[in-house]
């Protein structure tokens, strides 16, 4: 799962690596609509919330490279949807995007690498239901899928809006009950604006800020 990760971001590098590109930075906020699929009965989707930041490499062959670091809210209605398996997340996705035309108008599809370090795992009421720090319940990290399509719309000179819908699969058991195995997935609608920071001149391997 390391080697697929670390393969995955070494491919996104390689993309951008090839011209001159335009390196924007911005922030990001949606709902993530999540659940858990496994051994979990009585279960359905919720929604939670995502905010964070993201850099954009964007080439001038149409591939661009996507890093971001968000905070997110997975896990499931449970019980009959009379309580909530909150997990908190801190994501890294390394998302590799491919832009289908150009001009002010950029629709774009994007797929890629996803790391989760749990925060906290907490029911409907706010309480710990990961157990003691000697015997956890949910393991601390998750290594999944990201992918999707977006739009990025100009706004003005090298400000953009970036909206995106988003599919991420979980490829690891977070459970720590070996008589039982939990993924996450997860569907989100993601909202972003891009300011200019420099450009990436690969002749000489300098960024230049703005």
């Amino acid at each position: 799962m390391k080697k697929y990760f670390l393969g995955m971001a070494l491919l996104s590098a390689s993309f951008f690596a090839q011209a001159q590109e335009n390196v924007s930075i911005g922030p990001i906020v949606g709902v993530t609509f999540a659940n858990l699929r496994g051994d979990i009965v009585n279960n359905d989707w919720k929604a939670g919330p995502t905010l964070g930041g993201f850099y954009n490499y964007s080439s001038e062959n149409r591939f661009g490279f996507s890093g971001q670091v968000l905070y997110t809210q997975l896990g499931a209605q449970v019980s009959n949807k009379t309580n909530e398996i909150n997990l908190h997340y801190v994501q890294v996705p390394l998302l590799l995007t491919y832009f289908l035309g150009q001009g002010g108008i950029r629709p774009k599809l994007f797929i890629g690498p996803t790391a989760n370090f749990l925060a906290a795992a907490r029911d409907k009421d706010g309480e710990n239901i990961n157990g003691p720090s000697s015997n956890r319940v949910y393991r601390t990290v998750d290594i999944g899928v990201t992918a999707g399509i977006g739009l990025n719309y100009r706004i003005q000179n090298k400000v953009w809006l970036n909206a995106d819908v988003r599919y991420g699969a979980g490829l690891i058991d977070i459970s720590r009950n070996s008589s039982n195995t939990l993924h996450n997935h997860n569907v989100g609608i993601n909202l972003g604006v891009s300011f200019p920071f420099g450009t990436y001149n690969s002749r000489s391997g300098t960024l230049n800020p703005r």
